[in-house]
């Protein structure tokens, strides 16, 4: 499950573009915190009819948080997972993401999985399933729209309910933020919402 496999090169701006994209799709463009779990329960049919999310015992899938099958489309997650989505856990909200990023990015990749593995020291980052899953998950939870309504990594990760790493992470890659004060009732909410 955590092999990472060879697949064609995408850079971090295509598969910005495509979450972005999805997320536009979705109707969930300037959301902060988009219901990660509602989307794959109830959105992801529009796209595929037969897309199932699975949700199993933690120890069916020890070596993995969740993973992605093609045929027919599904997701598989651990329990925990699941349940850490659905309260708004931001690891969970992560791993999420990632598995969506690999379902929208890598369609057709699981024919490809026993000959194509992806060697770290002969190949690019960009050929990467799983580089590209991590960096669509970022673009997907904090797009560079919503990053930059926020002055801190502190405040980021409070308000799309990522970990603070990943927030630290996505203000690094969009640069340098300009501070600007959120509103006392947002961060009222927020203090209240943690």
């Amino acid at each position: 499950m955590t092999d990472d496999v060879y697949v064609d090169a995408l850079s971090a701006r295509q598969i910005e573009t495509r979450a972005l994209a999805w997320r536009d799709f979705f109707e969930i463009a300037n959301q902060w915190v988009p219901d990660v779990v509602r989307l794959l329960e109830h959105q992801l049919s529009e796209v595929f009819p037969l897309f199932s999310l699975v949700v199993c015992p933690d120890n069916a899938i020890p070596d993995a948080e969740g993973y992605t099958q093609f045929e027919p489309p599904q997701i598989v997650l651990r329990e925990s997972v699941y349940i850490g989505a659905l309260q708004g856990n931001p690891r969970s909200r992560m791993t999420v993401a990632h598995e969506l990023g690999h379902l929208l990015l890598h369609k057709g990749v699981a024919k490809a999985r026993s000959t194509a593995t992806f060697d770290s020291r002969k190949n690019k980052p960009f050929n990467s399933a799983e580089w590209q899953a991590r960096k669509f998950a970022a673009y997907f939870l904090m797009p560079e729209h919503l990053v930059r309504e926020f002055g801190s990594a502190e405040e980021l990760a409070a308000g799309c309910r990522v970990s603070l790493q990943s927030a630290r992470i996505r203000l690094d890659e969009v640069g340098h933020i300009k501070p600007k004060p959120i509103p006392d009732i947002v961060k009222e909410f927020l203090k209240h919402d943690s």
